[in-house]
């Protein structure tokens, strides 16, 4: 069996979004298209290590890691049909497996950076877009496809029902949990409601954060607005990687650190396992002197004061 077909195979075999598929896709073609064809007995350790040493020298470690993954898949997919006895990728030396070394973590901000971003961003439009990913925790293409109807102020909540892919298609959340009813805080419902007045498409099915002509805005349009925000607020020496997705990390690590329910948060953030949101997206943004002085102060509360 080819490894191409073993490839598409081991797609089928998971369940992913389309764009991760097609992400997938694009580098098998890219990285891994001389093996295609190849027969998958006859792809040895050496020629995998080979192929991967020389995409050090000239992709980011993060593609790397991405094409070893797919590798390690696809032949482990092989062993688990009876077509090989041992994966090729299991012959790779500790020192030839790519590590993600040099990744920057994601930034996280506390609450009044978080505010000092969305304020310095140079429009209203902007403002929302950066709003609702820093003190709503939604995703980019969540951002993207919420529309008027989904913004309920007076209610104070918005609900997260669609997705939009990068070329605009419109697809369901990610995962059941994605559908989700997300709390409007005062200091974005104030961002809403200002963009609201000056924008001229507020009819129920456009576009919260919509193009001059009404329709959703492109990914690289916010990301730019992003980019324009940290400038003007002087963030963008941040040691870590201060991106849309970064701002939903900062936006939960907010709440956690209030002491929101491990469930409720999953819930707000369109999570499944509440343990995976506190592990993965909750990160304590305070120095440490706010730290000591909210826990002497909950321990007081506590009766530990005595």
């Amino acid at each position: 069996m080819t490894v191409a077909a073993l490839f598409a195979d081991f797609q089928q075999s998971r369940n992913l979004s389309e764009r991760t598929r097609e992400h997938e896709r694009h580098l098998f073609g890219r990285h891994l298209a001389s093996l295609g064809a190849r027969r998958a007995q006859d792809v040895s350790a050496a020629e995998l290590a080979g192929l991967l040493r020389g995409m050090r020298e000239r992709y980011s470690p993060w593609t790397v890691v991405a094409v070893h993954r797919i590798i390690r898949g696809t032949f482990a997919l092989a062993v688990r049909r009876g077509i090989l006895a041992r994966s090729p990728a299991d012959g790779l030396a500790p020192s030839e497996i790519p590590k993600q070394r040099n990744a920057r973590s994601v930034e996280v901000l506390d609450a009044e950076t978080v505010a000092r971003l969305v304020s310095a961003a140079t429009s209203e439009r902007w403002r929302a877009a950066l709003a609702l990913a820093g003190f709503a925790g939604l995703r980019l293409g969540e951002i993207r496809a919420l529309t008027w109807a989904d913004v309920d102020l007076e209610g104070g909540a918005l609900e997260v029902c669609r997705s939009l892919l990068p070329d605009g298609t419109a697809k369901a959340p990610k995962t059941e949990a994605g559908k989700r009813v997300v709390p409007i805080v005062p200091a974005l419902r104030r961002v809403l409601v200002a963009w609201r007045l000056r924008s001229p498409h507020t009819r129920p099915g456009d576009p919260v954060v919509c193009t001059a002509e009404g329709g959703s805005v492109q990914e690289r349009n916010i990301r730019r607005a992003l980019g324009e925000a940290k400038t003007a607020a002087n963030l963008d020496g941040t040691e870590g990687r201060l991106s849309m997705h970064s701002l939903r990390h900062s936006c939960a690590s907010a709440l956690a650190t209030g002491g929101l329910a491990a469930t409720t948060l999953a819930r707000i953030t369109g999570h499944s396992d509440p343990g995976f949101t506190y592990r993965v997206y909750a990160r304590d943004a305070r120095d440490d002197a706010a730290v000591v002085a909210d826990v002497l102060g909950r321990a007081a509360r506590a009766g530990f004061g005595a």
